[in-house]
């Protein structure tokens, strides 16, 4: 029986990346948009796992708008936290209601790791999630942050215009190490930071 999958964040370059290649492979997918689920809303959240039940969620959605704390727009701070931090504890806590074998991947991002002078809401928000993925392999899921650095989409696009789009990982090559999580070739509890620079070798690990 095929497996059925779970990504947030649905509409983004990396969940489709991600569910395509998912689909390959003959799994059930699907990629919640913020229409389909709003990830800070309970209710949104029960009435799709409730129907649904994945046997493995991808923690997709993320919202990142620059600024510096000197100059902070508190509803912006808050939709950080809500969206990056709280929407991934929630939708994996509904989730697990519904099955307590739940497969968990969280996109992380290598802002988790490193610090950005006005990226401090998003760069902490993606360190607690990273950290809570160590939590929940030590709390007996099976968890992994996989965490990319500079990748070619959208969203990366609105905020960086004028970026060398050669130097930028590729979504399709990201999604390729995701699928390495699914297939659990990870250690629970992992960050697998992927970059550009990297991603072949983590390919061939």
């Amino acid at each position: 029986m095929s497996k059925k999958v779970l990504i947030t964040g649905g509409n983004g370059g990396i969940a489709q990346a991600i569910k395509k290649l998912l689909e390959s492979e003959g799994y059930i997918v699907l990629a919640a948009s913020r229409t389909d689920m709003d990830v800070t809303n309970w209710d949104s959240i029960e009435s799709i796992m409730k129907e649904y039940v994945p046997d493995i969620l991808i923690n997709n959605a993320g919202y990142v708008v620059p600024q510096s704390v000197k100059q902070m727009d508190l509803n912006n701070t808050k939709r950080h936290f809500d969206i990056n931090v709280g929407g991934t504890f929630y939708c994996t806590g509904i989730a697990l209601k519904y099955n307590p074998n739940l497969q968990i991947i969280n996109i992380g991002s290598a802002a988790a790791v490193e610090s950005h002078a006005t990226w401090s809401e998003y760069c902490a928000s993606k360190a607690a999630v990273v950290m809570a993925t160590k939590c929940w392999a030590e709390d007996g899921l099976y968890a992994v942050a996989v965490s990319p650095g500079r990748t070619r989409t959208k969203m990366r696009k609105f905020l960086f215009p004028d970026e060398d789009q050669d130097t930028l990982l590729e979504p399709d090559d990201f999604a390729k190490v995701v699928m390495k999580a699914v297939h659990r070739d990870f250690e629970s509890g992992s960050n697998i930071l992927v970059r550009k620079q990297n991603v072949q070798q983590l390919l061939n690990e």
